[in-house]
């Protein structure tokens, strides 16, 4: 299979600050158990993805700042080719600040960057013309992104003419983000994630079954809608599969769905049916929620194997090193 993947948006500097409880009242004092430097963002989607034996690439654009040459060093260090990634003068990266606690509670406050948006640029061409595959986020398409949202939908529509498979993860961030570039970008997607509130919150549909047969009646053709402990369900014009979800402890799920989402692009460039794709995700999902972070702090490969084992056909249930 052709393994490299290259993403489309700014990565972002998490701050992870884990808390006590939440949420925290007014005039109350609470110490931070630690202040962790992340790579958000795209970058959640990055290291999973390498960690299970993908090729990515980041396109998108950070300050040259602290936080940027920070999130850079930590991208390469999960072996994530960085080099196109713009670190721009006068430019701020983005900042988001995560309170986490234990459970499924999480608060983002997020700063956008400043400076001029890039442009496309010409070297761009070649590294998405070999991609396997290019994934977005509705994120990437926030107007105030140093990759803007008209960069990243002159990224796609290169892929498109190269005929290489789209994936747009469509997350809450698009519902404050111009529905403009979020319509362009479905329509250049072959394959959408979302989860079951924001499909139909999208669409304005109740039914996540339904929603899924209008967005392939606009022309996607693989729909995977998230449903939190229920599992997820995948639906192509073929077929419809429902995948439970595996039962973990909780601990947060700030970063499963980037995750999760890794795991389906993998899957799909690996040739797997739909319902190994939705095993292989959710065991994704499950083994980021047993985490309390983002980025570096989200689960290695053999940790996401171990809960495939239980699946007796799953291709790479047979990784499973249980020494390692």
């Amino acid at each position: 299979m052709n393994n490299s993947i290259v993403t489309l948006g700014d990565p972002v500097a998490d701050l992870i600050v884990p808390v006590s409880h939440l949420p925290i009242q007014a005039q109350e004092h609470q110490s931070a158990e630690d202040i962790i430097l992340e790579a958000g963002g795209t970058g959640n989607f990055l290291i999973i993805a390498a960690r299970l034996g993908l090729n990515p690439t980041a396109l998108g654009a950070v300050g040259k700042d602290y936080y940027g040459k920070r999130i850079l060093e930590l991208l390469n260090g999960e072996k994530i080719d960085v080099d196109y990634v713009v670190s721009q003068s006068g430019s701020t990266t983005s900042i988001s600040i995560g309170l986490v606690s234990e459970g499924d509670d999480h608060v983002f406050l997020w700063k956008r960057p400043t400076g001029p948006t890039i442009i496309y640029q010409s070297n761009w061409h070649n590294i998405i013309k070999k991609a396997g595959a290019l994934f977005t986020a509705g994120h990437a398409l926030d107007p105030g992104a140093l990759f803007g949202p008209e960069t990243v939908v002159s990224c796609l529509e290169i892929g498109r003419q190269q005929q290489i498979p789209i994936f747009f993860d469509l997350g809450p961030a698009a519902f404050i983000s111009d529905r403009s570039y979020i319509e362009q970008t479905i329509d250049y997607a072959n394959v959408i994630l979302a989860t079951q509130e924001e499909a139909t919150g999208w669409l304005g549909i109740s039914d996540p079954l339904s929603a899924a047969h209008k967005f392939l009646d606009q022309g996607l053709t693989e729909v995977i809608i998230k449903l939190g402990p229920d599992g997820c369900l995948l639906v192509n014009h073929q077929e419809q599969v429902r995948i439970p979800a595996y039962e973990v402890e909780m601990r947060n799920a700030a970063a499963a769905g980037d995750a999760f989402a890794a795991g389906c692009v993998y899957g799909f460039l690996s040739s797997y049916t739909l319902q190994q794709i939705g095993q292989l995700a959710n065991a994704i999902g499950a083994a980021s929620v047993s985490k309390l972070g983002t980025g570096t702090m989200l689960p290695q490969r053999n940790e996401i194997i171990e809960l495939l084992s239980a699946v007796e056909d799953h291709p790479m249930a047979y990784d499973y090193d249980p020494t390692n």
